[in-house]
């Protein structure tokens, strides 16, 4: 009985090894080279948020970047009226920008990459667990990122 677990241990074993390996293969260049492009665009996105509530912040007379620090961590004194609405101002527009982010990763996910969207999955959990596909991946993304170094 001992024998037939081990066995049986290694059967999956060798058989995860497999379909890991597999699934690395799968991930081609070009779709790794798709990824990359899409995520390039999701982190600008990103970060057009931060650029937008900084102006918010800079443009709002009686807001300091301080005390929207300090309101958004809940900490110093309570909110004036005026604060709590200018801080849900904030909350609503960028509440706003990440669903339009989730929208466009839906959509170039499936638009971009092949399977609808399956390509997208298996790119992304491998690249959290397999380091050939990473190292492929940030290969990829340095030449991507390169020429706006530059810029």
């Amino acid at each position: 009985m001992r024998k037939m677990r081990l066995l049986i241990a290694a059967f999956v074993m060798g058989l995860c090894a497999t379909v890991a390996n597999a699934q690395s293969e799968e991930i081609t260049d070009e779709n790794l080279r798709r990824y990359a492009l899409m995520m390039e665009t999701v982190d600008a996105m990103k970060s057009e948020i931060s650029v937008l509530t900084n102006e918010m912040i800079k443009n709002q007379e009686g807001m300091t970047g301080k005390r929207y620090l300090e309101l958004s961590k809940g900490e110093g004194e309570a909110a004036t009226e005026f604060e709590q609405k200018f801080m849900e101002t904030i909350t609503k527009m960028q509440d706003e920008r990440k669903e339009a982010i989730g929208d466009v990763v839906q959509i170039l996910a499936t638009k971009m990459l092949p399977d609808g969207g399956k390509a997208y999955k298996a790119i992304k959990s491998a690249l959290g667990s397999d380091e050939s596909v990473q190292s492929r991946y940030n290969a990829i993304l340095a030449k991507i990122q390169a020429p706006t170094e530059g810029a």
